[in-house]
C-alpha cells in the first residue's frame, strides 16, 4: 500500500482523531512542497489569530443570551433581524485539538461570552446590564471536524488521481512536479471563502469557547457559596462573642 493510499484509509478510520491526521498529512504535504495547503494545516493544528482569515465552516450560528439571576439564560430579542443574524454568529478559532478536547465534554450546548462592552452594547436598549453569551450547537463544533476530515481527503484524492503514490521511502521528484498541478482551495490570501476578522462588535470573535452551564448548577453553587458565608459569620461572631466575655 502507497503513502497516499494508506493516508485515505486512515481518513476513513473515524476512530483516528482529526488533529492526529492534520500532523500526518503535515509531513506529507512537507514533501510535496504543498505551501497553501500547509499554511492551512497550521491554522488548523495552532488556531486561528485575530489577525488570521479565517473559512466559512468556522462561522458557528447560535444563539443570543442574557443571564438573569431568577430565570437562567434567557434569550434576547432583537428588533431587527438583520442586527439578529451578524450577532448570532461567531467564528470558532480554537486550534482542532481544542475542539476535540470540547466536543469530549459530551455538552449538548457551548458558551461563547461576550465581553463587557459588547454585551452594553447588544443590551442598550435595556434598563439591565448583564452578562450575554452566544450559544453553540454541539454540531456546529463536530461540523468544523467533519470538514476537515473531507478537505483531507479531497486533498489526497487529487493527489492519487495525479499518480501521486508514495511508493518509496520518498516522493519522486517527478511526484512532486504532478502535485504542484492540484489546485489549492486553501489560497488564504485569495479564495472567497476565506474572511477575514471583523472585529468583536460584529459577533466574530471566539476566543472562550466552553459547555453550557446549567442554571440548576449555578444555583447550587451559588447556594453553595452563601452557606459558607453565613458559616464563616456564625464562627467569627462566635469568636467575638467569647473573646468579649473574657475580657470582662
Amino acid at each position: 500500500m502507497t503513502k497516499v493510499q494508506e493516508f485515505i484509509k486512515k481518513i476513513q478510520d473515524h476512530s483516528l482523531s482529526v488533529s492526529s491526521l492534520l500532523m500526518e498529512v503535515k509531513v506529507l504535504a512537507s514533501k510535496l512542497d504543498q505551501v497553501d495547503f500547509l499554511s492551512w494545516i497550521e491554522l488548523e493544528l495552532n488556531g486561528y489569530k485575530d489577525s488570521s482569515a479565517y473559512p466559512d465552516y468556522r462561522n458557528m450560528p447560535g444563539q443570543v443570551k442574557a443571564w438573569n439571576p431568577y430565570q437562567g439564560w434567557v434569550p434576547v430579542l432583537f428588533k431587527k433581524s438583520d442586527i439578529e443574524r451578524t450577532i448570532s454568529s461567531r467564528r470558532a478559532n480554537q486550534s482542532i485539538s481544542e475542539i476535540e478536547e470540547l466536543i469530549s465534554n459530551k455538552s449538548d450546548s457551548y458558551e461563547m461570552p461576550y465581553s463587557a462592552s459588547s454585551a452594553n452594547e447588544i443590551l442598550k436598549d435595556s434598563p439591565v446590564k448583564t452578562k450575554v453569551s452566544l450559544f453553540i450547537d454541539r454540531s456546529a463544533l463536530v461540523g468544523i471536524l467533519n470538514v476537515v476530515r473531507n478537505n483531507l481527503l479531497d486533498w489526497a484524492i487529487k493527489l492519487e488521481k495525479q499518480d501521486v503514490q508514495g511508493e518509496g521511502a520518498e516522493f519522486t521528484l517527478e511526484e512532486k512536479e504532478k502535485a504542484q498541478n492540484i489546485e489549492s482551495k486553501f489560497n488564504i490570501g485569495s479564495i472567497e471563502n476565506f474572511h477575514g476578522n471583523i472585529g468583536e462588535n460584529s459577533g466574530s470573535a471566539g476566543k472562550i469557547l466552553s459547555p453550557k452551564e446549567s442554571f440548576s448548577s449555578k444555583f447550587f453553587w451559588y447556594g453553595v457559596v452563601a452557606l459558607v458565608v453565613v458559616i464563616l459569620g456564625n464562627i467569627i461572631s462566635a469568636i467575638f462573642i467569647n473573646h468579649f466575655w473574657g475580657i470582662i
